[in-house]
């Protein structure tokens, strides 16, 4: 569904546009899908505070934060790992082994953009008393650039260099 959105609004696009997009393209599809998972990140923090809200709970405490947040991003690292795979990077993984590096290596950096979320998060609205739904927007901003470059470099490498080689042949 998101896909066919994409491509829709893609017809759209004057000549112009559309050069720059299919030069830039997979830094385009990526914040395409990172605003994607930004919203789903942002939804499921706010319902998560809502939920918690009705149990007597508040975001300024930290074990509330701290849950809510991770359970936030692992609906959001599960839904970008999918997109990511087959929309942005065009990974076509055969082999078991190369699958299963992709996960390991995904989950690996997200969890460490995770932790850095979460120590943000814990700082701004915790101990500086900043707001929550401002600051859950701002840090996803960090997280989506940080996680562009592990993706990138690291998880869909071989998916990144197939996908230029046949940009290069086009």
């Amino acid at each position: 569904m998101l896909e066919k959105l994409l491509q829709f609004v893609l017809k759209l696009l004057p000549k112009p546009l559309k050069n720059l997009w299919d030069k830039y393209e997979n830094v385009w599809r990526y914040c395409y899908y990172g605003a994607w998972t930004t919203v789903i990140s942002y939804i499921t923090k706010l319902l998560g505070q809502w939920l918690f809200g009705l149990a007597g709970f508040t975001m300024d405490q930290t074990v509330p934060n701290v849950l809510n947040t991770t359970v936030s991003w692992i609906i959001a690292a599960t839904f970008a790992f999918f997109v990511n795979k087959k929309y942005v990077f065009m990974s076509e993984t055969t082999e078991r082994s190369a699958l299963m590096h992709e996960i390991t290596t995904f989950y690996g950096a997200r969890i460490v953009s995770f932790f850095m979320e979460v120590a943000i998060m814990w700082v701004t609205t915790v101990a500086l008393k900043w707001n929550y739904a401002l600051m859950a927007i701002l840090v996803q901003f960090l997280i989506v650039a940080i996680n562009y470059v592990f993706s990138k470099l690291v998880v869909f490498k071989k998916g990144s260099e197939q996908t230029e080689a046949r940009k290069e042949t086009e």
